[in-house]
C-alpha cells in the first residue's frame, strides 16, 4: 500500500486503495509538470476524476458520498451553462468552440474535487503537493524561460520577460504565491531538515533558498503591479494578525518577537537588494499613469488615454454597460471578445474597439468583471458560493483542530492575494488560476472531505452489524 496511515474510507476496499495510489501518481506528475509541459499535464485531468469518481461508486454508501456540497454546485454550474450558452453560441457562432473551451476552464475549479479526495486529509501528503507544485513551476521557467543572455538584453531594454509562463503577469503571481508559500512554511521547513546531515540538510536548505531567490527577482522584473500590490496587502494584513495574535495571548511572545525580527530583517535585506538593482524601474512603473488615475478620481473619462490602467477603466465601464443588457445569465463565456471588438465606447479620438483591435487586449482584465459579463449575476454567485464553501471547509477544519494553523495562515494569505490580483487581471480560468486555485483549494477542502467521508463510512459499518437479540 502507497501510504499506510491514510483514513478509514480510503481503505474502505481494494479498489479505494489501487485508485488512491494511482490518483497520487497521477496528482504529482499533474501538478510538477504543468509549466514545463503543458499538454502532457493537463491529460492527468480526466484519470484524476476518474480515480476519485470510481472511488466514491465503490464504497458502500456511494449515493451519499456523492452528496458533497461541491457536487451540488458543480452540477448547479452545469445546469447553468445550459441557459447560458446556446444563445451565446448563436450569438456569436464564429466563437463557439471557444466558448465551450472557455466553459471547461472555469468548470476546472471543481477540480478541488479529486484533488481534495487524493490528498486524504492528511498534512504530509498536502506539503508534499505543494512543495511538488512550486518546485514544477520554478523548474519549468528555468527551462522554458528565457535563457540568461536574452534576460539581460530584455530587463536592459525596459522590457518584461514571460519566464516561461503565459506572460509577465503570470509569473509575478506565481512569484507572489510562492513567496507566501515559503514564508508561511519556512518555520517547519527547516525544523524539519534540522535533524538531516551533511550533504542532504545543505542540498535541502539550497534548494529552498535558491527558490525563494527565484521568486523575488521573478516577483521584481515582471513588474506586475497587482502582484506587489498584493503582496503589499498581505504582509500589512500578516502583520496585524501576528499583533492580535500576541495581544490575545494565543502565541508566545518570545517565539514570536524573534520570528518578527528575524522576517523584517529579511524584509530590509530583499528590500535594499531590490532597490538597489531595479529601484529606478520600480518607480518609474508606479509612477507611469499618475495622470490616468487623477482623472478618473475627477470622473472625467474622455481624459482616460488607452494605456494600461487607462485600458481597464473604459473596459469596465462598458462592461458595465453590457451587464445592464444580460443581467441575470450574462453573454456567455469566450463572449468578451467580440463584445470588446463592437464596441463603439470612445476613447480619446477613436474607439474601445478599434483600441482592442490594435492592441490585442481582448479582455475585461478582471476576473471578477469576466466572470459577471460571461455568466451574469446567477454564474458568478454559485462561482463565489463553491469558493465561499471552500473556505468554510477550511475555517471549520481549523476550528476542530483537523488543520494545522500554518496551513490554515497560508491559505487565508492566499486567497487574499488571489482576491486582490484578480481584481486587475483575469487569471480564473487561465491555467495559472485552474492549477492555482485546484491545488491550493484542495488543500483548504481536503481535510473537511476526510471528516464528512469517514463519518459516512462509519455510519455505513454501523449499519451492517447485526442487531442484538
Amino acid at each position: 500500500m502507497l501510504v499506510p496511515s491514510l483514513p478509514i474510507a480510503w481503505h474502505a476496499n481494494k479498489t479505494t486503495r489501487w485508485c488512491h495510489a494511482i490518483g497520487l501518481i497521477s496528482l504529482f506528475c499533474y501538478l510538477s509538470t504543468w509549466v514545463l509541459a503543458f499538454d502532457f499535464s493537463r491529460s492527468f485531468e480526466p484519470l484524476l476524476m476518474l480515480t476519485y469518481v470510481v472511488a466514491l461508486a465503490s464504497q458502500p454508501r456511494r449515493g451519499s458520498a456523492f452528496l458533497d456540497p461541491l457536487w451540488v454546485l458543480l452540477g448547479l454550474w452545469l445546469l447553468v451553462q445550459l441557459v447560458t450558452l446556446p444563445p451565446a453560441m448563436a450569438l456569436f457562432p464564429d466563437y463557439a468552440g471557444g466558448q465551450i473551451d472557455d466553459m471547461r476552464g472555469l468548470t476546472k475549479v471543481f477540480m478541488i474535487l479529486p484533488i481534495a479526495w487524493i490528498l486524504a486529509g492528511r498534512t504530509s501528503l498536502t506539503l508534499a503537493a505543494l512543495a511538488v507544485l512550486i518546485v514544477g513551476m520554478v523548474v519549468g521557467s528555468l527551462v522554458r524561460g528565457e535563457p540568461p543572455h536574452e534576460l539581460m538584453q530584455l530587463m536592459a531594454a525596459g522590457e518584461r520577460p514571460t519566464l516561461g509562463f503565459k506572460n509577465w503577469q503570470h509569473a509575478g503571481v506565481c512569484a507572489g504565491v510562492i513567496m507566501i508559500a515559503q514564508a508561511c512554511f519556512a518555520r517547519r521547513f527547516f525544523r524539519a531538515t534540522a535533524n538531516s546531515h551533511g550533504w542532504r540538510q545543505g542540498l535541502a536548505r539550497s534548494a529552498f533558498l535558491l527558490i525563494a531567490i527565484w521568486a523575488v527577482a521573478a516577483w521584481t522584473f515582471s513588474m506586475t503591479r497587482a502582484a506587489w500590490l498584493a503582496i503589499l496587502v498581505v504582509v500589512g494584513v500578516a502583520l496585524l494578525g501576528a499583533l492580535l495574535a500576541w495581544r490575545r495571548g494565543l502565541t508566545d511572545q518570545g517565539n514570536l518577537n524573534r520570528y518578527l525580527i528575524v522576517a523584517i530583517l529579511c524584509g530590509i535585506l530583499i528590500t535594499l537588494a531590490v532597490a538597489m538593482a531595479f529601484g529606478d524601474r520600480i518607480v518609474q512603473r508606479l509612477s507611469a499613469e499618475h495622470e490616468v488615475i487623477g482623472a478618473v478620481l475627477r470622473g472625467d473619462l474622455s481624459a482616460v488615454p488607452s494605456s494600461s490602467i487607462g485600458f481597464r477603466i473604459h473596459a469596465w465601464h462598458y462592461a458595465f454597460q453590457l451587464f445592464q443588457e444580460k443581467p441575470w445569465f450574462g453573454w456567455g463565456p469566450k463572449s468578451h471578445i467580440p463584445l470588446l471588438l463592437e464596441s463603439t465606447n470612445p476613447v480619446e479620438d477613436t474607439t474601445l474597439g478599434a483600441v482592442v483591435e490594435r492592441s490585442g487586449l481582448r479582455h475585461f482584465h478582471s476576473s471578477y468583471v469576466t466572470l459577471l459579463i460571461a455568466n451574469g449575476a446567477v454564474g458568478a454567485l454559485l462561482y463565489v458560493t463553491t469558493i465561499a464553501a471552500v473556505g468554510t471547509a477550511a475555517w471549520t477544519s481549523w476550528k476542530r483542530r483537523l488543520m494545522p494553523t500554518d496551513i490554515a495562515i497560508f491559505l487565508a494569505l492566499f486567497f487574499l492575494f488571489w482576491a486582490v490580483v484578480n481584481a486587475f487581471e483575469s487569471y480564473v480560468s487561465y491555467s495559472t488560476g485552474i492549477y492555482l486555485v485546484g491545488a491550493i483549494g484542495a488543500i483548504a477542502y481536503t481535510y473537511r472531505m476526510r471528516e464528512r467521508l469517514n463519518r459516512l463510512e462509519r455510519s455505513s459499518a454501523a449499519s451492517r452489524l447485526p442487531s442484538p437479540p
